[in-house]
């Protein structure tokens, strides 16, 4: 996996962001860096879930994997999500939203298993995006 600290400047895929788009790093965990812990709203939990079902972009033909897993193979799959009636596997892509003010907040899709199984809190400003289902435009 690779970390990136919580609103540091986006790099994974420079390339995919729009020219003059500022992207910011979210949720990019990884052992043994501490990340903030805390409770979010059962209606961010629900679509961030949403997202990543219906708007993952980046998609990649490998994953990454959850590093806080002690034990854990790395060659497993990582982890999946139920959305409805999908299964909906997480680790291969991105979910992008925006603030108000035009940032983008990219957070690889491993982050809903980051927030339900290990309480990570991520940004406020991450949280109300996704939460208002502010996704980054498509295609940009």
């Amino acid at each position: 996996m690779t970390w990136y600290a919580d609103l540091s400047p986006y790099e994974y895929s420079a390339g995919s962001v729009p020219a003059g788009a500022e992207a910011l790093n979210v949720g990019w965990l990884e052992a043994p860096h501490e990340f903030p812990r805390g409770t979010v709203p059962p209606e961010f939990v629900e679509a961030l879930g949403v997202l990543c079902r219906d708007d993952r972009r980046e998609v990649m033909r490998g994953w990454q994997n959850c590093t806080f897993e002690p034990g854990r193979d790395p060659f497993d799959p990582p982890p999946s999500i139920q959305v409805g009636d999908r299964t909906v596997q997480l680790g291969n892509g991105e979910v992008r939203v925006t603030t108000p003010d035009g940032r983008w907040l990219i957070a690889p899709t491993l982050v809903h298993h980051y927030v339900t199984a290990h309480f990570y809190r991520p940004p406020e400003e991450f949280i109300e995006a996704v939460t208002t289902r502010r996704a980054a435009p498509a295609g940009a």
